[in-house]
């Protein structure tokens, strides 16, 4: 059974136009064993968020899905700085830099379906005063968003 509704997949559908370049969309997620491996916690997300990365794939064309296991790539995951499933990392205009962690469901699926179309090059982006303002800043900085319902 889809997770997104068909009205929603035309919604998308229609929007995705406007997605310029291709977004890498790597979701690193744990997946369910018949074993059970003492501190290890199961992940109670990780299906439904892998059928929802694999949805928005098959409806917006340029955004490519890639799951990745957590365990057998410990590796990149390391690289990527994930410790923790389900994490979703977009790729294209965000660089990987922009990560979701958790099921992006209720108003965090407006706020993936922003990203995405940001990071495939579908808005005009920000103000140009804006960026100015960004531009003089030196120094790294690491700007957590948290969403969650009242």
């Amino acid at each position: 059974m889809p997770l997104i509704a068909q009205k929603d997949r035309e919604a998308l559908a229609r929007i995705a136009q406007d997605i310029k370049s291709d977004v890498d969309l790597t979701l690193y997620t744990q997946r369910k064993s018949a074993l059970i491996v003492p501190g290890v916690v199961p992940c109670e997300t990780c299906e439904h968020t892998e059928q929802l990365v694999g949805e928005l794939g098959e409806i917006m064309p340029n955004v490519r899905p890639n799951v990745l296991d957590l365990v057998e790539n410990r590796e990149q995951a390391a690289k990527d700085d994930v410790d923790r499933v389900p994490t979703i990392l977009l790729g294209g205009g965000a660089q990987r830099r922009v990560r979701f962690v958790g099921f992006p469901g209720g108003y965090e699926a407006a706020s993936l379906v922003k990203s995405l179309m940001e990071a495939g090059g579908a808005t005009d982006g920000m103000a140009q005063d804006l960026q100015t303002k960004l531009g003089g800043v030196t120094n790294p900085i690491d700007i957590k968003v948290f969403v969650t319902p009242t």
